[in-house]
This record gives C-alpha cells, structure tokens and sequence, in this order.
C-alpha cells in the first residue's frame, strides 16, 4: 500500500507529505494494516502477499527513523515466524539505539537525535518502541530505561485527563484530531505495565 495516493493533490494535506504521481509501496502504510490482520489470524490473499512484502522491506531496513520502527515492530510482533521476528527485532533495536533515536533518559534530551522534519521536542521512548511488555522491542531497553520513559508518559498527563501530541501541529485541527489516539495508546500502555 502506498502511504498517500495521488488524488491527496487537490486537498489540503499536512506539507511534509509529498504527493507522487506514481507512489510505491511503504512499510508505514502496508505494515499498520497487514500487523493487526497478522495478529488476529486473518487468512487472504492480500495479506499473504503483503506480508512478504513487509518482511523484505524490514529486512532491507538499514537506516530508519521512529515511526518506521514503530511499524516494523508491529510486524514482528504479528508475524507468524518468530525465528525470523526475533532476529529482525534484535537487529532493529540495535540500530534504533546506534541511530540515537530512542530518548532513553527524559532528563537529557540532547543525547537524541531528532529526525530531519520533526518537531522540537518530538522525542520518543522507549514505551513507544516497545508499548505492551510482550514486544520483541522490549529486549531493547533495561528495566531503568523503560521505567523513567514510563514515569515520563505518567507526568505528561494534562488536567483534562488526555495527554498532548509532540509532533508539528500543522494545521489547527492536528491535535484536536490527534489527542484521542494518542491518549488512548498511553492508557493502553500504562495498563499493559501495570502488572
């Protein structure tokens, strides 16, 4: 699957998505489809298909930046050859950390590196590599680590119960229209470490 079709051209869209005549086929896009099909044992065509199509783009993955990761590491987790996940995951956490693309510290974050376009503060860690404790992505992080991204998320909780977006908000809408999710996945990750 493409991320953005063509026909995006005559709406307004966000400017950092570029709008090709001919899109190929991403990772971003295929993988957050075919992962929770994957997960749920739905059998078709399309998703057999696709899932190879996920497995070779992981395993071509050599420079990357979060939200490809975030990706991938739901197709690991989905993906039915746990052999194959397990290596793919511990070759893709050491890149994530090489990459710097982890904020593995909430106190210091000049020790990680922003990708080019993303916001000022548009850090990630390690709970939103690793959301739920059963992810292969969670072998990436120490105890430590985990917990000071945990505690981080836990006192990013605004008065009105929902927690912020971090991201560019390039339009007035952005975070009315992002907030529910991103609330949604902070409690479902709290929840899932709550044991």
């Amino acid at each position: 699957m493409p991320a953005v079709l063509p026909s995006l051209r005559g709406y307004p869209h966000p400017p950092f998505i570029p709008i090709a005549d001919d899109p190929p086929a991403e990772l971003l896009s295929t993988g957050q489809i075919a992962a929770p099909l994957l997960r749920h044992g739905v059998e078709h065509a399309w998703l057999a298909g696709a899932h190879e199509f996920c497995r070779r783009a992981v395993e071509a993955i050599d420079t990357t930046h979060p939200y490809e990761v975030f990706t991938a590491v739901g197709v690991l987790d989905a993906s039915p050859d746990r052999a194959w996940a397990t290596e793919q995951a511990a070759r893709l956490g050491e890149l994530v950390r090489r990459q710097q693309l982890v904020l593995l510290d909430p106190a210091h974050p000049e020790q990680v590196r922003l990708a080019p376009g993303y916001a000022p503060r548009e850090y990630h860690l390690p709970h939103d590599f690793a959301p739920r404790p059963d992810s292969l992505a969670r072998a990436w992080f120490s105890d430590a680590e985990l917990e000071r991204g945990l505690l981080h998320l836990l006192s990013a909780q605004l008065p009105d119960g929902g927690w912020p977006i971090n991201w560019a908000r390039w339009s007035e809408s952005t975070e009315h229209e992002a907030r529910p999710g991103v609330t949604l996945s902070a409690l479902l990750t709290l929840r899932a470490y709550s044991n």
